[in-house]
């Protein structure tokens, strides 16, 4: 009988070392990167949350210890005097109603607005229809000092100074260019041929709109809505010029009223801190709840045809 023998082939040992030392820094350079990437990523959110956690920190320390050397970061008798205080400077009650109110019409009427001519623009072909959407996304560049004067007199002469009704119409009108640039890149995405099958079936425009085009977007109008809503009500400067008083003022005027303090004839900083956590908490539970439908709103837009 014939035996056959099987030969294993090895490389040399100069070609395996080869290998492991080429190996090696691969390995090296991976963990390298996460090292680097992790600290990136520490040094943003220190850069990020330092100044809330100092806000937090500075509302819940009396004023007598917020300057205290060294600084202490962490309260050594936490207190609530600053939320006591500016809830006797501020009328919170009326400028809360008064930021929800603008806030929520602001959003509402910015996104159906918005909706509307987006579709128009992205759907409907018509003479100088380019340039008008031009203008109107550069109208959104102009600096809004440049405008204050014009607006204050033609809000003057039309007498909604001091209204939350002229509010409302000038946040809508310095929402829309960009909102209406991000919707009609949204609504351009949508195939004409589901549109083209409504129309097909009997459906008019408000039809079409409602049951194909309103369903498909409807990720990216509420994320557009929040977005909106978020901006409204941090707004500072058109409240600070065109309110007068408790009737039309906000929650972010409110901070400035806060800042007042009598007893030390400086600044209360303290006051200013807990102010400006009324102020964020909203917004910030809001973008915490609904922070999963905003991601899916923004990236609604690589719809495929």
């Amino acid at each position: 009988m014939s035996s056959t023998t099987e030969t294993t082939y090895a490389p040399p040992a100069s070609t395996a070392s080869a290998r492991a030392h080429t190996a090696r820094p691969l390995v090296s350079r991976k963990v390298m990167g996460n090292i680097v990437l992790y600290v990136l990523v520490v040094l943003f959110l220190l850069f990020t949350l330092m100044p809330i956690y100092w806000i937090v920190l500075s509302a819940f320390t009396p004023i007598s210890e917020l300057f205290t050397t060294p600084l202490n970061y962490f309260p050594a008798h936490p207190s609530l005097v600053n939320f006591q205080t500016v809830a006797q400077v501020v009328n919170l009650s009326q400028q809360f109603l008064n930021s929800t109110i603008l806030s929520l019409s602001s959003a509402v009427l910015s996104v159906i607005v918005c909706l509307l001519a987006a579709y128009a623009f992205a759907r409907i072909r018509f003479p100088g229809s380019n340039i008008l959407f031009l203008l109107l996304l550069l109208s959104g560049y102009l600096p809004t000092i440049a405008m204050i004067i014009p607006l204050f007199q033609l809000f003057e002469s039309l007498s909604l100074l001091d209204s939350l009704q002229g509010l409302v119409i000038l946040l809508v009108s310095f929402l829309m260019p960009t909102s209406v640039w991000i919707m009609t890149s949204f609504v351009r995405q949508i195939p004409v041929e589901l549109e083209e099958a409504a129309q097909i079936d009997g459906a008019n425009f408000l039809q079409t709109l409602w049951h194909v085009i309103i369903p498909v977007l409807r990720p990216s109008i509420a994320t557009l809505f929040l977005i909106n809503l978020v901006s409204s009500w941090q707004e500072f400067f058109f409240p600070l010029i065109f309110s007068r008083s408790d009737a039309s003022a906000t929650l972010t005027l409110g901070i400035t009223q806060a800042a007042v303090n009598p007893q030390y004839q400086t600044v209360a900083w303290g006051n200013e801190a807990a102010m400006g956590m009324i102020v964020i908490a909203p917004i910030f539970l809001l973008t915490l709840i609904f922070q999963k439908q905003i991601v899916e709103g923004l990236m609604a837009g690589s719809l495929k045809g």
